[in-house]
């Protein structure tokens, strides 16, 4: 499978879910499902899950999805330990795993994960209990429907391919950059409110659940 075919069958389970997008061909098909203010495009590499669990932990209501690459979130594996330290129900990681560096480059340089690097062990080890590798669609879609329906935090790796690089040319560009996105994301949010504010997290401390 590639990331075309895992982002259609995100689609409809996102039901307006903040997304956070990191650099790579999902967050075209994502796009052509439908531009909303809670899509953040192209955040950059070992950003996005760092992002995304600050706006879960902020907004606990609201279900947050990050998504983004094997090099990514091995250049930001840290953020894993701030997702088992804080626990939050409302994350979703999904890492699309196709062992190289595609988006940025040739594809020629390969990833940790081409020589035994397991990020789901990774994230297992560093304390997130939902974890799960997929490597075909219909697994995909299971393991991403129970992912919606049941409280997190999830890592999910998604095996992929490289086939959906000659199929970028079929997309739009995305309707906006980093920043713009961003600042309408942060509206958006706002909207629902200021932040959830728990002196307990300032100090390092796990939130009662």
């Amino acid at each position: 499978m590639n990331r075309i075919e895992v982002a259609e069958v995100l689609g409809p389970l996102r039901r307006g879910a903040a997304t956070i997008l990191g650099p790579g061909l999902a967050a075209y098909p994502i796009a052509a499902q439908g531009d909303e203010p809670w899509i953040v495009y192209n955040m950059d590499m070992s950003y996005v899950t760092a992002t995304a669990v600050g706006i879960a932990l902020g907004w606990p209501a609201l279900k947050v999805l990050a998504v983004e690459g094997d090099g990514s979130l091995l250049m930001g594996q840290v953020a894993l330990t701030t997702v088992a330290r804080y626990q939050p129900p409302n994350l979703i990681i999904l890492v699309f795993d196709n062992g190289a560096y595609l988006t940025t480059g040739s594809g020629r340089a390969t990833t940790a994960t081409t020589i035994g690097t397991d990020i789901e062990q990774l994230g297992r080890a560093a304390g997130i209990k939902r974890t799960a590798t997929v490597s075909e669609i219909g697994e995909t879609r299971a393991v991403l429907a129970r992912a919606f329906a049941e409280p997190g935090p999830w890592l999910i790796v998604a095996k992929v391919d490289k086939s959906d690089r000659e199929r970028s040319v079929d997309f739009e560009p995305v309707p906006t950059d980093c920043f713009e996105s961003g600042q309408r994301f942060r509206q958006a949010a706002l909207s629902l409110g200021a932040p959830a504010s728990d002196p307990s997290r300032s100090q390092g401390a796990v939130p009662k659940s």
